[in-house]
């Protein structure tokens, strides 16, 4: 018996499997001391006047961690557990949007201990959840259809828009919520990336990892489009943008154009790379 006995396993190179458990290690260990942060009534870099790692959301993240390191190390972890939490996670992100749209800012505010995660946090790890079921319910299939690439990808655009957020100071990419304290921190997007990292790590079967290891040329292309992606917007936004100013610019209309560019881009790739035998 070994791991994936009971679910859709792949096993992982050592360097693979190492990396991910180490930088799981630090997301957890992070995750840990947020939430024990809060239990004891002094939250990490706690403001009452701008966005706070919430306790959900580190939460949320402890229970990813822990789902993909038992997926890769326990030999009898069940299928069904794996499906238990990441529904768990994604269902409450799904209310925590709910209840961020419903009920009044102020009832929020008047709860020193409580903070909800931010639309835009929740949108992403929800993202992730959905990568997380589709690889834990079937094997990737070799088709043009990549849809753990597509996936993942799009759970890099949260990240993106609120890297985009604290360089401009804009708070609507940032997820600022009437709430000052509902958003998007610097911890939780530190957070959000190494659990980015881990998930592409981890998963060899990845359409990225067989187009990148065809060759330098396939690389830089898609460093091109990354950059694109990323780097575009940020030099629109620093040219035409007003520091400080609020609401979606063009340089979010620029950031959606490199999305759409990357993935499409990949999509015809798989459309045309040979199949496996």
């Amino acid at each position: 018996m070994r791991p994936g006995d009971f679910f859709d396993f792949v096993p992982l190179e050592r360097t693979r499997l190492r990396t991910t458990t180490a930088i799981d290690l630090v997301l957890g260990a992070g995750c840990a001391v947020v939430l024990a942060a809060w239990f004891a009534g002094q939250p990490v870099f706690y403001s009452a006047t701008a966005p706070v790692l919430s306790p959900f959301t580190a939460l949320s993240l402890l229970l990813m961690v822990a789902v993909r390191q038992a997926q890769l190390h326990l030999e009898t972890w069940p299928m069904a557990l794996s499906l238990a939490m990441t529904g768990l996670v994604l269902g409450g992100n799904v209310s925590s949007m709910v209840m961020l749209a419903m009920t009044p800012a102020d009832l929020w505010a008047s709860f020193p201990g409580l903070v909800l995660t931010s639309v835009m946090t929740s949108a992403g790890l929800i993202v992730f959840c959905a990568y997380d079921l589709v690889i834990t319910l079937r094997r990737t299939p070799d088709s043009a259809f990549i849809l753990d690439d597509l996936l993942i990808h799009l759970a890099l655009v949260p990240g993106g828009l609120s890297l985009l957020g604290y360089l401009l100071g804009n708070p609507t990419y940032l997820s600022v919520h009437a709430d000052p304290r509902v958003g998007i921190s610097p911890l939780e997007m530190g957070f959000l990336g190494l659990c980015a990292v881990a998930a592409v790590v981890s998963n060899p079967r990845l359409f990225l990892w067989r187009f990148l290891g065809a060759g330098w040329a396939n690389r830089a292309v898609f460093a091109v489009l990354f950059g694109n992606q990323f780097v575009a917007p940020l030099v629109v936004a620093l040219a035409l943008a007003k520091p400080g100013a609020s609401g979606p610019g063009i340089e979010l209309f620029v950031m959606l154009a490199g999305v759409v560019a990357t993935m499409t881009f990949l999509l015809l790739q798989a459309r045309h790379a040979p199949r496996a035998a």
